[in-house]
């Protein structure tokens, strides 16, 4: 059995191709059927917005060239159109990219957690449509497993990698609860929006929106949750809030040191965060002099986001040893399915050509007691097993190679006919 994968990602295509060939949820279970219907034994669609692979399992020798065929033709585009454009892997290869997959190292934004979840998805729903057997099962088990160790052993999910992310993380060393704050956001800026949603997927307790064209803040309002607040009255509710994003197209500063100094008057002192994301400032820098005032620009949170991505890369090596180890792992397992139709083949030929020798010794000595028959026949079955015990082993350990296995099979007289026979067998346990 081989495994094989062809994808297409955010690293090989542009977005305008990668839509092209990625299936959607509603066209899933005709592309299931239509691998099925075209020789493959075990398939899993993997379809993200920055990526879209096929993992195939098959006895056939097909190569990654047909099965990026077979993936064009569902969606009528032609191989011309993805040339240089997909990669494919084999095996062992395979399976080290999937558990790269799972644990965010081929990801868009490194250690990214949502991932795991459409791994899981994906290997979910090939279950219920009955696309994934043996091989493919074991390997998205093992990818998912080792996805898990990747996020709960290492920090590679860690930390902010994004402004709206950063912007989170730094309330929190100034915030004990989150659910407890009031976030104004002044403006209608992209940024902006990003951040405050961030803040309250963190568990703010209360979002104030405020913007010069009342109509954008009732629709940001209502996409997020807020309240408006009318922008005349910005000062006014500027003490209401526990942290303050501006993100408006003004020239000029919207919220000068003696606006935030009065601000903090009314809160008496309690922390003020300050996030200024707009390009020219919204917020004068003098205001972040204020005690107990913290005020972070945009590039303050671009440094925060570096930041937190280079401790990110620092835990790569971990993660990739525990990817090694797991590799390791599923190339045993992998070789030992792939060997066992040969085991088979030469224990059953071993205890057959075994018990013709008992029987033509016993018809040669027949006053051997009952007890004696026994004890020799035991010593040479014994014997038997200690012979075969080392290449046994040697072929479990190198079954991953097609040439040593092929030199192994022809070794052991081991026909074809015989092989896919005992193959079939194998697979129906």
């Amino acid at each position: 059995m081989h495994i094989i994968i062809v994808g297409i990602n955010h690293k090989v295509a542009p977005v305008e191709l990668r839509e092209k060939v990625a299936f959607s949820e509603e066209c899933l279970a005709d592309a299931y059927r239509h691998f099925l219907a075209n020789g493959i034994e075990e398939v899993v669609l993997l379809s993200t917005c920055n990526r879209t692979e096929v993992y195939a399992a098959t006895r056939e020798q097909i190569s990654e060239r047909k099965l990026l065929e077979l993936w064009l033709s569902f969606f009528g585009v032609a191989p011309e159109e993805l040339e240089g454009r997909f990669y494919d892997y084999r095996d062992q290869e395979a399976a080290k990219h999937l558990f790269r997959v799972a644990c965010g190292l081929d990801s868009m934004i490194l250690g990214e957690t949502q991932i795991l979840g459409q791994v899981k998805d994906a290997y979910e729903e090939a279950q219920k449509l009955n696309a994934i057997g043996t091989y493919l099962g074991e390997l998205f088990r093992r990818a998912i497993k080792v996805g898990k160790r990747a996020r709960t052993e290492t920090s590679i999910s860690k930390g902010a990698m994004s402004v709206g992310g950063a912007a989170v993380e730094l309330s929190k060393h100034i915030f004990a609860n989150l659910q407890t704050c009031t976030v104004l956001l002044i403006g209608a800026g992209k940024m902006g929006t990003d951040t405050a949603k961030a803040l309250v997927q963190a568990g703010a307790k209360q979002l104030l929106i405020c913007n010069r064209t009342l109509s954008r803040a009732q629709e940001l309002a209502a996409k997020l949750g807020g309240e408006v607040v009318p922008f005349d009255e910005m000062t006014k509710n500027l003490s209401k809030a526990d942290i303050v994003i501006a993100s408006t197209g003004a020239q000029n500063y919207v919220l000068t040191k003696p606006m935030v100094a009065e601000a903090v008057r009314q809160r008496r002192y309690r922390p003020l965060f300050l996030v200024d994301i707009a390009v020219p400032r919204n917020i004068e820098p003098e205001a972040g002099e204020l005690d107990n005032v913290f005020l972070f620009d945009i590039d303050d949170l671009e440094q925060v986001v570096r930041e937190y991505l280079e401790e990110r890369r620092k835990e790569i090596p971990k993660v990739e040893a525990l990817i090694e180890h797991e590799l390791r792992n599923f190339t045993t397992w992998l070789g030992e399915r792939k060997a066992k139709p040969l085991i088979v083949h030469i224990l059953k030929d071993a205890q057959q050509k075994t018990q013709q020798t008992l029987d033509e010794l016993f018809a040669e000595l027949p006053n051997l007691s009952d007890a004696e028959r026994q004890a020799i026949a035991a010593k040479v079955r014994a014997l038997t097993m200690w012979i075969l015990d080392s290449p046994l082993r040697r072929i479990k350990q190198f079954a991953h190679s097609d040439g040593i296995m092929e030199a192994a099979e022809k070794l052991f007289a081991f026909e074809e006919g015989l092989q896919e026979k005992t193959s079939k067998e194998v697979q129906g346990e």
